[in-house]
């Protein structure tokens, strides 16, 4: 299988991994993986030989992209402080998945891709999303809405620091960052 894949485990985490040959070197537990889907949906089982290796089962069938979108919106309940990337909901399969591959990537730690935040005229240019949080919250105006960030697929956010709460602590000062239509 080329390319990058997901891993869905038993507690419906979603991890990314560039391609199969990473994946068999990660050592995941094909016991408490529920599926393994490549960029076009298909989908297989991690399996492991009689010497420990780990490989992709020949592929079952497509997944369903409805009951991967909850699986995600579940984990951003569950786990707000690695999705912090809230995307609105494509119209098609095929962009749904393309989206969740790059979420998945720009969320990735160590990610190093160019994004742009802009305010008032001024362009902040950041490597990763941590760069960009580095900007954002040394930044007087996030809570106004007076940023937007651009990330390097071409959309766009407004970031939100939330300052109290729950959510906010687990959070530790990390902003959401919530996709806008039509801002430049």
């Amino acid at each position: 299988m080329d390319g990058p894949l997901v891993l869905l485990d038993d507690v419906g985490a979603l991890r990314l991994y560039a391609s199969e040959a990473e994946l068999a070197e990660s050592g995941e537990d094909p016991g408490s993986t529920r599926c393994v889907i490549g960029r076009h949906g298909e989908y297989f089982h991690l399996l492991s030989d009689p010497d420990g290796r780990l490989h992709l089962s020949r592929q079952i069938g497509t997944v369903a992209h409805e009951t991967l979108w909850e699986h995600l919106r579940r984990q951003r309940e569950v786990a707000p402080e690695l999705h912090r990337i809230l995307r609105r909901f494509p119209e098609s399969r095929e962009d749904f998945l393309a989206e969740l591959f790059e979420e998945l990537s720009l969320e990735a730690p160590g990610d190093q891709r160019a994004w742009t935040v802009s305010s008032h005229g001024q362009v902040w240019h950041c490597q990763g999303l941590d760069g960009v949080d580095r900007v954002v919250v040394q930044r007087d105006g996030v809570a106004e809405g007076k940023f937007v960030v651009h990330d390097p697929y071409g959309h766009s956010y407004v970031p939100r620091v939330l300052k109290h709460g729950p959510l906010a602590r687990r959070l530790h000062g990390r902003p959401l960052y919530v996709e806008v239509v039509g801002q430049e």
